[in-house]
């Protein structure tokens, strides 16, 4: 079943949008953002972790500047997601994801994935929280990605995403104490329906398995 809630956070209230397994949860997954809000298509995301038996929860992040944000891919869109995200800001991002983290510890471990801008402020609260995080680059900088640090985590980056050159991206790949990153023939996003080439079916397949095989190796249930 799967339902928006209700967070209490230090910046006010801040929906979520709520995915839950059939039967006891295997573990849980705060599921950040792009910068188009719960959209359709993040929902459908919580949807598949939820499936896999992760108790999963979408946070509004923009609920304190603006309600409701669900946005399509239009070019109108990506402006307005960009105000919003620099409105907030990336610490203000980042304690709401902690917040959305402790609402379902109890579920177990929990792992913090994000897509584009939300790829950048997954890391900063898995790193805070000394959480597994699965990144799907779109807004990150390669070389912070590169920092040193014992948190397991997942990168996939998109080969036709223009926002890096390949040099950085080479330099991230050979780090010897770096990431696990894997590259697939598409943009940024990996998830947007309908959308080339973010929405390329068999990256979107490998990349979600790959996600599914990182989740099952670092995140366990209470007890477990």
């Amino acid at each position: 079943m799967s339902h928006w809630i209700t967070l209490v956070t230090a910046h006010g209230p801040m929906n979520g949008w709520l995915a839950q397994p059939d039967d006891r949860p295997v573990g849980g997954i705060v599921l950040v953002h792009e910068i188009y809000g719960v959209n359709a298509d993040m929902r459908h995301v919580a949807e598949r972790h939820a499936a896999d038996g992760y108790l999963t929860v979408v946070p509004a992040l923009f609920d304190s500047i603006r309600q409701e944000v669900e946005l399509d891919y239009a070019p109108a869109n990506r402006l307005l997601g960009n105000a919003l995200a620099w409105r907030l800001g990336g610490e203000t991002a980042t304690r709401l994801v902690a917040t959305a983290a402790d609402a379902i510890g109890h579920a177990g471990d929990v792992a913090i994935v994000g897509y584009g801008w939300g790829a950048a402020i997954a890391l900063r609260a898995a790193r805070t929280l000394s959480a597994p995080c699965v990144v799907h680059c779109g807004m990150s900088d390669p070389a912070w990605i590169d920092e040193e640090t014992n948190t397991p985590t997942l990168v996939h980056r998109g080969e036709i995403d223009s926002q890096y050159s390949p040099g950085e991206w080479y330099a991230l790949e050979r780090a010897a104490s770096g990431p696990a990153v894997y590259t697939h023939l598409a943009g940024p996003g990996l998830h947007r329906a309908g959308d080339w080439p973010c929405d390329a079916p068999g990256n979107v397949a490998e990349a979600f398995e790959r996600t599914r095989e990182f989740l099952h190796e670092n995140v366990h249930r209470t007890g477990d």
